[in-house]
């Protein structure tokens, strides 16, 4: 009995605990995990005059491997490649992006994003997206917004030249300007409402520091290594995967005894792992906090709403990202060989491999498709299989360096088809909302006296508060915000209708943005409204495409080539599908279904 009682007692201490890291999240558990690990490797390894000694070589070495012609023209192409990278970043970019009504109705209207803690969704990242809260109270434009993401990006460009050591400075910026023009990276970095460009941030930031701590076994390097991964598994659920098997391939290598064919255990007592058991905790303990926060709602989160039947699934991502499947590949091959003991395993790079190979099998396991998804292991890959080949190179079979060639080339090629099909569709998306939202302010302010009333026949809710977002940032307002909306804006307001509600009310339960249920078609003065990413047939959408009817049509500019449209379809024909059937999540217009957004007044 009285056992039964102590075990009561400890389970009912440990629901207590857990309810209250789940009400204080992350902050309170990275100062203590920081604490912890500053206490575990408080005794710092090398004298500071040797280590004043070694710093000085490495910088001394890091100058020898920069002033080198190779390394001075890889460095300028690079500096070529980073300005034209922030300039399309910039171009054509405006608060129209998908969930973008995050933003407008949020921080630009002055209201705190607060933590996205979602148990209906079964979503849990309550740090994602916070650094906005702080941006408001200096800019509200889009270019300011986007100076976060192009400071992320020029400091992990300046993480990935310092963090390999071993290979010339060419290859590393040869190998951070191939990650780059991946299709996940690019749309990460090009959009503001992607949490995997904070996970890829954070995750360089993590590396960093391990890899420095390796080398310096300072307290510091550990702490931030501690932070950059707690931030990084709050900010999407998947990181602590990929954090785990980081932490436990490393301690799993290191203790394994590769003379003795047996296992060293005291190698747990070293700094290094004590580290790395501390990072596999935090995995551990966010997974306790997200069931304890958010539980388990079969069929009724965002996963099992957005799964994609097998074998449509991988299928999807090969087609569109084979690097994910050769970088796999080639780590399963590298298991291979430590297990056979033919090669000598590297904590670093093989513990950030299986991290990368654990993230992409949770994706599978999910079955959810997105081109942004996969970025983090398609970081991970370039540098891992990239660094293999370079370092191997010399010492490679000619039929070797033929097949590596060749499927370099392979995976370029299917990187700039992608991203340039990412890049054209998703900024001509943007463009045309812009256009279409200029013609509504413009009629809006023509007809002041009036209510205007818009009809959307095909887009959903998300999208229509999208629009809805933009519309009253640009000053128009809306049913449902007149209250909130400057005294200047006129007492009318714009009023949406469609007939994706059953009834009048709130377009979503977190807006105050109506929306009137229309059944049938719009009513007489309407001015319907297609934008680009409806999901609708051209044959259902030339209901509303009579010329004389017309007021307002978007062409692309610069359109996309049918020839592109043509290749990418007959090259990713099953992605180009799981795009059109899934575009909203994948920032992909309708192109082939309803046609070019416009907007034309129907009569009676």
């Amino acid at each position: 009995m009285a056992t039964r009682t102590a075990i009561l007692d400890i389970e009912i201490s440990l629901n207590q605990w857990l309810e209250e890291i789940a009400k204080k999240e992350a902050p309170t558990s990275t100062v203590a995990a920081s604490i912890c690990v500053g206490l575990a490797v408080r005794q710092v390894g090398p004298p500071r005059r040797q280590e004043a000694t070694r710093r000085l070589i490495n910088l001394t070495l890091t100058w020898r491997q920069v002033n080198t012609p190779k390394a001075v023209g890889g460095l300028a192409f690079l500096a070529v490649f980073l300005t034209f990278y922030t300039t399309m970043i910039f171009v054509w970019e405006d608060f129209t992006d998908y969930t973008n009504w995050g933003l407008t109705f949020g921080p630009i209207r002055g209201h705190a994003m607060g933590l996205w803690i979602d148990p209906i969704n079964g979503r849990f990242t309550p740090l994602a997206f916070l650094e906005f809260n702080l941006i408001n109270r200096f800019t509200d434009t889009n270019i300011g917004y986007h100076v976060p993401a192009i400071v992320q990006l020029l400091i992990l460009f300046f993480i990935l030249l310092m963090l390999d050591a071993e290979l010339s400075v060419a290859a590393r910026a040869a190998l951070a300007i191939l990650a780059f023009l991946n299709a996940s990276i690019i749309t990460s970095f090009s959009g503001l409402l992607f949490q995997e460009r904070d996970v890829l941030f954070f995750l360089a930031c993590l590396v960093l520091s391990v890899k420095r701590f390796e080398q310096t076994q300072s307290i510091a390097w550990a702490v931030a290594a501690v932070v950059s991964a707690q931030i990084m598994i709050y900010c999407k659920e998947p990181a602590f995967l990929l954090l785990f098997g980081f932490a436990m391939g490393r301690l799993i290598l290191r203790c394994r005894d590769g003379h003795h064919r047996g296992w060293d255990y005291h190698r747990l007592w070293d700094k290094e792992s004590l580290l790395d058991l501390c990072l596999a905790f935090l995995a551990l303990l966010f997974l306790l906090v997200y069931v304890k926060r958010i539980g388990i709602h079969p069929g009724s989160n965002y996963a099992t709403a957005a799964r994609v039947p097998w074998p449509e699934l991988p299928l999807g991502y090969l087609s569109v990202d084979p690097l994910a499947w050769l970088f796999t590949a080639v780590v399963l091959g590298r298991i291979y060989l430590i297990l056979r003991r033919r090669v000598v395993p590297l904590l670093f790079w093989d513990g950030l491999a299986f991290g990368g190979v654990a993230y992409f099998l949770a994706y599978l396991y999910l079955s959810i498709f997105t081109v942004y998804y996969l970025a983090p292991v398609d970081l991970i890959a370039v540098l891992y299989v990239g660094r293999l080949v370079v370092l191997s190179w010399k010492t490679m079979h000619p039929l070797g360096k033929v097949a590596a060639m060749l499927l370099a080339s392979i995976i370029l090629f299917q990187d700039v088809v992608v991203s340039a099909f990412v890049v054209f569709e998703r900024k001509n998306v943007i463009h045309a909302k812009v256009e279409l939202a200029s013609v509504v302010e413009t009629q809006y302010r023509s007809g002041a006296e009036h209510d205007l009333r818009l009809f959307f026949p095909f887009a959903d809710l998300y999208t229509i508060a999208d629009f809805a977002g933009y519309l009253v940032y640009r000053g128009v307002p809306v049913e449902g915000m007149e209250g909130r909306m400057d005294e200047a804006s006129g007492p009318n307001s714009v009023i949406l209708a469609t007939g994706a509600v059953a009834r009048d009310g709130p377009c979503l339960d977190w807006t105050m943005v109506r929306c009137r249920a229309v059944k049938g078609g719009p009513a007489p003065g309407d001015l319907v409204i297609m934008l680009p990413d409806d999901e609708a047939s051209l044959a259902k959408a030339s209901v509303y495409r009579e010329p004389r009817d017309l007021l307002f049509s978007y062409e692309p500019r610069p359109p996309i080539p049918d020839w592109l449209h043509s290749l990418f379809a007959s090259l990713h024909p099953c992605a180009y599908r799981l795009f059109l059937s899934h575009g909203r999540r994948s920032d992909f217009s309708s192109h082939g279904r309803s046609g070019d957004p416009m907007i034309c007044p129907k009569s009676a």
